[in-house]
């Protein structure tokens, strides 16, 4: 498969998760779509950036724990690295545009 086609599907299958989670909830819930949607959408971004991140605090407190057990100090510092995957970027579009849209629909509110 190429590049492309992995980013495309790497996309298509973030999308699906959001829209399932969001779905699922508000199912559960009996609500709107829109009450949760930019809720799901900000945890599965805050999520996908921790687990794709390199580096920072996790790796240093890691670092920590393994000198800290076995006495074996590491031997390289990791300095923090993010690069932005298709699954991040589509994500975080969602996240802003489910955001707009809850500002829209709770307009009377605020």
């Amino acid at each position: 498969m190429s590049t492309i086609g992995k980013k495309v599907l790497s996309i298509i299958i973030t999308l699906l998760v959001l829209i399932s989670l969001s779905l699922g909830l508000s199912y559960y819930t009996n609500s709107n779509f829109f009450d949760y949607a930019f809720f799901v959408g900000l945890i599965v971004t805050i999520i996908i950036w921790f687990f794709t991140s390199k580096g920072g605090v996790t790796s240093q407190n890691m670092d920590g724990t393994v000198q800290g057990t076995t006495g074996v100090k590491a031997t390289e510092h990791h300095k923090f690295e993010f690069s932005l995957s298709p699954s991040f970027v589509t994500s975080l579009i969602y996240t802003f545009i489910t955001f707009a849209i809850m500002l829209y629909q709770y307009r009377d509110y605020i």
